[in-house]
């Protein structure tokens, strides 16, 4: 049976975040236990136009997204988009920049 997936927090560094964040999210079956939580360093929302977060889903799985300011590989614009995106659909995220 494994863990419940409401004790586990999900996390990724660049496109593990995008898998994480993805994951944590996009939860399309009806009745998914949501997630403890998400953790997002340098990374990107992938998939925008078919993102379907739940109210539970939004309610239950906090996010802290980290970002370098000057990342030249995943842009920090990346960040932004990602968390005002996941912010409008009622996720509690917390973001973090850094001048790196």
């Amino acid at each position: 049976e494994g863990i419940d997936p409401s004790r586990v927090i999900l996390g990724g560094f660049s496109q593990g975040g995008a898998v994480a964040v993805t994951a944590a999210y996009n939860r399309r079956r009806k009745g998914a236990t949501p997630f403890a939580g998400c953790i997002v360093m340098s990374g990107w929302l992938p998939l925008k136009e078919y993102l379907d977060v739940s109210e539970e889903i939004a309610k239950a799985t906090p996010l802290f997204w980290a970002h370098g300011q000057m990342d030249d590989k995943i842009l920090y614009e990346q960040q932004v988009y990602g968390v005002d995106k996941l912010d409008s659909l009622g996720v509690d995220v917390t973001a973090h920049s850094y001048p790196v």
